[in-house]
C-alpha cells in the first residue's frame, strides 16, 4: 500500500485521484493541495468529503504530513516539473512524475544526476501511461526478440480536435515559454506525447529502452492563435537506422485516434488508439489481433504502486525517457520557429455549445496521405506546408542551441 499525496485537486490531478480511489488496495490518497479560491472545486469538495486534508500549497502539505506520506505525485504544469521534483525529493519524499518529465535536455540531464546523487537512480517513474499496457509490453518483447524481424520504420498519425476552451483552461496552454520556464506545449509534448513515447520505445531492440536519435526534421505549425504548435510533421532517425515518422494535428475536422504502424521485415503491425493491435503479413493478410480495454491510467497507477511497494523495477523510469526529450527539443530546433497557417487555409466553426473549433484546410486528408505514404506534410503537397531542415542530434546537451530561438 502506497500512502500518497497529490499536488493539485482539480483537472487532471483530480482524474488521477479518482483512478486511485478505484484501486484502494494499492494506493491511499493521504493529502492534496489546492490553491485557495472563493468557490471550492469538485475535487476539493470530494476530498474533504472523504476526510482527506487539503493544503494551500506543497510547503504547507509537507509541513503537515511528515511520516504520513511515502510518495508525492507531481502532475503540475510542464515547466514546473523540474523544480517540484527536486523540492519533494530534497524533503525526503519519493515521487511519481507526470509526463513529460521535464521540458529541456539540460534539465533532463540535471534531474537524472540529481536523483542518482540522492540514491534514487531508476526509482522515479514517469506517467507515460500507455507504455504500462499489456499490449505495449507484448509488442516491446517481440521487438527485443526479433519475432517480426528488424524494425525498419515506425509511423504515427493522429487528429485530435482541440477547441478554444482547451486553450483557455490554463495560463500555460499553447505556450512555448513562461516566466518560470520552457513549456513547449503542443502535439509532441502534451496530448499526443504518448504516441511519440511508444514509437521511441518500439524502435529500440533493447529491453527497457527508448531508441536514441541521431537526427530530426520537423515541420511545426499552428492554426489556433497560440505561441506553440498544434500541428506537426516530424521525421527522426535512430542510432540503429530506424525511421520514426510522426504526423499529428489538434486542428483536424474528424477525430482520428492515434494509429502507430510498425513496418518490420516480416510483418506490419498496426497499434490503434492504445487499445488494439493487428499483425499483418507483408501481403496484407491479417495474422493476429489483440485488444486491451483496461483503463490506461488506472493500469499505470497500479503498476507504479506495485513497483514501489515491492521495490521492483519501474516499467518507465526517468532515465529511459531522455530520447523523448531529445525528440521534443530537436523538433523545435529543426523548425524555423512555429509557422502560422495562412488564414485563408483556416476556418473557425462555432459549436452548438458556443465553443469554437479551428480546422486547417484539408488536414484530415493530409494526415491520412502522409501516414499511408510515409511522408512529411510538405512532401505530400499540403498547400500551407513548408520544408524544414534536418537537425543533427549527436552530442545534444542544451536547448535551445541557438540563443535567438
Amino acid at each position: 500500500m502506497v500512502k500518497l499525496a497529490m499536488i493539485g485537486a482539480g483537472g487532471y490531478a483530480f482524474n488521477l485521484i479518482k483512478w486511485m480511489w478505484g484501486i484502494p488496495d494499492k494506493i491511499e490518497v493521504v493529502a492534496v493541495t489546492s490553491r485557495p479560491k472563493k468557490e471550492k472545486s469538485t475535487g476539493v469538495l470530494e476530498c474533504e468529503k472523504r476526510g482527506i486534508p487539503v493544503y494551500d500549497d506543497i510547503d504547507q502539505l509537507m509541513a503537515n504530513v511528515k511520516d504520513k506520506v511515502d510518495v508525492i505525485y507531481v502532475p503540475t504544469p510542464i515547466q514546473t516539473h523540474f523544480a517540484y521534483a527536486k523540492k519533494c525529493i530534497n524533503a525526503g519524499y519519493d515521487i511519481f512524475l507526470e509526463k513529460p518529465p521535464v521540458s529541456t535536455i539540460q534539465d533532463m540531464d540535471a534531474l537524472m544526476q540529481f536523483v542518482a546523487d540522492k540514491g534514487l537512480a531508476q526509482r522515479v517513474p514517469i506517467g507515460f501511461q500507455s507504455l504500462y499496457s499489456r499490449l505495449v509490453q507484448e509488442l516491446k518483447k517481440r521487438m527485443v526478440e526479433g519475432t517480426h524481424g528488424k524494425v525498419k520504420r515506425i509511423k504515427a498519425m493522429a487528429g485530435w480536435p482541440r477547441l478554444d476552451t482547451y486553450y483557455n483552461r490554463s495560463s500555460w496552454s499553447g505556450k512555448i515559454k513562461m516566466d518560470d520556464g520552457w513549456v513547449l506545449d503542443g502535439t509532441i509534448n502534451n496530448p499526443l506525447a504518448h504516441a511519440v513515447a511508444n514509437q521511441l520505445y518500439f524502435a529500440s531492440s533493447e529491453p527497457g529502452k527508448m531508441a536514441s536519435l541521431v537526427s530530426i526534421e520537423a515541420e511545426l505549425y499552428h492554426g489556433h492563435d497560440i505561441e506553440s504548435e498544434d500541428t506537426s510533421s516530424v521525421r527522426a532517425i535512430t542510432d540503429t537506422g530506424v525511421e520514426i515518422l510522426f504526423n499529428a494535428s489538434l486542428c483536424s475536422d474528424e477525430r482520428m485516434d492515434p494509429l502507430i504502424t510498425l513496418e518490420c521485415e516480416k510483418a506490419t503491425i498496426d497499434y490503434y488508439n492504445y487499445k488494439q493491435v493487428t499483425v499483418k503479413s507483408l501481403d496484407g493478410k491479417v495474422e493476429e489481433e489483440m485488444a486491451d480495454d483496461t483503463e490506461p491510467r488506472a493500469n499505470m497507477l497500479k503498476s507504479m504502486a506495485e513497483s514501489y511497494t515491492n521495490n521492483t523495477p519501474y516499467i518507465v523510469p526517468l532515465e529511459m525517457c531522455r530520447p523523448f526529450i531529445e525528440f521534443v527539443n530537436g523538433a523545435f530546433e529543426s523548425g524555423d520557429g512555429i509557422s502560422a497557417i495562412d488564414k485563408q487555409y483556416v476556418k473557425r466553426v462555432e459549436q452548438e455549445d458556443g465553443d469554437v473549433k479551428t480546422i486547417i484546410d484539408d488536414i484530415d486528408n493530409v494526415l491520412k496521405t502522409s501516414h499511408a505514404e510515409g511522408k512529411l506534410f510538405s512532401e505530400v503537397g499540403a498547400k500551407w506546408a513548408k520544408k524544414s531542415k534536418v537537425y543533427e542530434l549527436a552530442g545534444y546537451k542544451k536547448f535551445p542551441s541557438d540563443v535567438s530561438f
